[in-house]
């Protein structure tokens, strides 16, 4: 199961973007797939077991640092 560190960018980089508020304790989504994606600033698990697709575009604000995050596009084809 792959683990990837999404990618930290600033508030201001977010503006106009849809983000997504990530509760402490439990994932925001969970199931479907296989690929894991973690907070990259505090290593939290945003995204567990989820298919590509799922996280496709995804930019998450992680609810135990704050961090807004988004999606790695290191495997994108």
């Amino acid at each position: 199961m792959p683990q990837f560190n999404m990618i930290l960018i600033d508030e201001a980089d977010a503006k106009g973007m849809q983000v997504e508020t990530h509760v402490a304790g439990s994932p925001l989504r969970e199931g479907g797939g296989d690929e894991t994606y973690r907070c990259g600033a505090c290593k939290t698990k945003l995204l567990v077991n989820v298919a590509h697709r799922d996280a496709h575009g995804a930019v998450i604000k992680c609810g135990k640092c704050g961090r807004i995050n988004i999606e790695p596009h290191h495997h994108h084809h």
